[in-house]
């Protein structure tokens, strides 16, 4: 079917690089995104209320111009290949209320990403699902074997299970698709396929079939969110429109100092910039080498003293260091200074603005990505007021 720009978008393009004739004209990219990450993880309810219409409102006020829409279905394990997902997962969200959380951010004059996620029930990181089986024609010791020479006998070898692997491939299509329809009937500009599965990216074929059947059914932009520093491990960058990042780059401490030494103090923004800078080479020779340009879908930090030395970590790790605002500040406009003006750089949808904002403004002792009521907000508000470059890509792949 042929793919056309959505109204968001500002004008048509024809397509910047197909392999052949017959292929389709491609949407414009969107130029910069001054965006943030809405509603995670998307439980039944979340979406809907008056917390919910205050949080984007809220969310609005910063100057974002975009919400990343992200929301999970479920696995029961990390190695159990069936996916729980829409009115067969009564904990997620409804597709009623993601159509709502659209509208919310239409009526609040912002674009939308939407960003289907799956996560395991066992707290095993998504990136780590995984279906393996001993390996055939392994003979099994004897009980009596093993007590006689226990260390004469290793765990039996595992290899891929592929028949299970199949079987999550057909739950995950049929995931993605389905959220891929509902984008397409919303007339949302990009969906992004995938979050953080590191150990999927290898099953090359199997994406490069899902991105062709997104196509048949979605028209907008497609993005991939890999996380950081795995961006060389995708080898399919060419089936999508633009690459995406969980881009939480840790900052090492400079001048010889320990670990343990750096994070009792409030990390610099000067630091910080300068752990970025050896990054953002690095980037820029991937988005040359794909000719792609890239989107920081996920980045950010707690409000907590030295967390910019390790941004992916929760509120339930480094409990030892105390509530720092100006470590979030800092890590934001550092980003920001870095990345702002490089012409490969699409921009940021920043983690997390929740879709409920609590009745008082985030007490003093929450651990939060959120910038909501703190100094870290201020910062991207400046930012977000600022003029933008348009984003660049060499014409061809």
């Amino acid at each position: 079917m042929a793919r056309y720009c959505s109204a968001f978008l500002l004008l048509v393009v024809l397509a910047t690089g197909t392999s052949s004739a017959d292929e389709s004209p491609k949407p414009a990219l969107p130029g910069f995104i001054k965006g943030y990450t809405w509603g995670w993880v998307g439980y039944r309810g979340q979406y809907e209320g008056p917390r919910a219409e205050t949080s984007m409102k809220r969310l609005a006020e910063t100057g974002a111009q975009w919400v990343c829409i992200a929301f999970g279905g479920t696995m029961k394990t990390f190695d159990s290949p069936e996916i729980s997902w829409g009115e067969s997962n009564p904990k997620m969200v409804s597709d009623d209320e993601i159509r709502h959380a659209i509208d919310m951010a239409h009526q609040n004059g912002m674009k939308v990403i939407l960003k289907p996620v799956v996560n395991p029930d066992d707290n095993v990181w998504r990136a780590q699902i995984k279906f393996s089986k001993p390996e055939d024609n392994q003979s099994a010791p004897s009980d009596a074997e093993k007590r006689s020479a226990p260390a004469k006998f290793a765990p039996p070898k595992h290899v891929k299970d592929l028949e299970k692997w199949d079987r999550w491939w057909q739950d995950y299509s049929a995931f993605i698709l389905h959220y891929a329809k509902l984008a397409e009937e919303k007339q949302v500009p990009i969906y992004c396929l995938g979050c953080e599965m590191n150990s999927t990216e290898e099953f090359e074929d199997h994406w490069r079939k899902l991105i062709a059947e997104v196509r048949k059914v979605y028209s907008g932009l497609l993005t991939y969110d890999v996380n950081h520093d795995s961006e060389d491990n995708v080898h399919w960058w060419d089936a999508v429109d633009f690459i995406s990042i969980s881009a939480y780059y840790a900052i090492r401490p400079s001048n010889n100092r320990s670990m343990d030494e750096a994070v009792k103090e409030t990390t610099p923004v000067d630091e910080i910039v300068a752990g970025l800078e050896r990054v953002k080479k690095r980037l820029a020779q991937i988005s040359a080498k794909w000719h792609e340009p890239i989107l920081f879908i996920e980045t950010g930090v707690l409000n907590a003293r030295g967390f910019a030395r390790y941004p992916w970590s929760h509120s339930d790790e480094h409990v030892e260091s105390p509530i720092d605002e100006l470590e979030q500040a800092n890590f934001y406009d550092a980003m920001c200074q870095t990345f702002w003006n490089e012409p490969w750089f699409m921009g940021f949808t920043w983690w997390e603005w929740p879709a409920q904002i609590p009745d008082s403004n985030h007490p003093d002792g929450t651990r939060t990505f959120s910038v909501d009521g703190k100094k870290g907000e201020a910062v991207m508000h400046d930012w977000y007021a600022k003029p933008v470059h348009d984003v660049s890509v060499p014409a061809s792949k």
